[in-house]
């Protein structure tokens, strides 16, 4: 079973490794963008 798990895991650690870089890039840009606007 683990062969078969290990790329899910991949996949998961990856997954939450890249939302958590988006969410701390693309919050404060979008965050600025909103700001900026009158």
């Amino acid at each position: 079973g683990a062969v078969i798990r290990a790329p899910m895991a991949i996949t998961v650690i990856g997954g939450l490794l890249l939302s958590t870089i988006l969410t701390l890039v693309v919050i404060p840009v979008v965050y600025t963008v909103l700001d900026r606007s009158p």
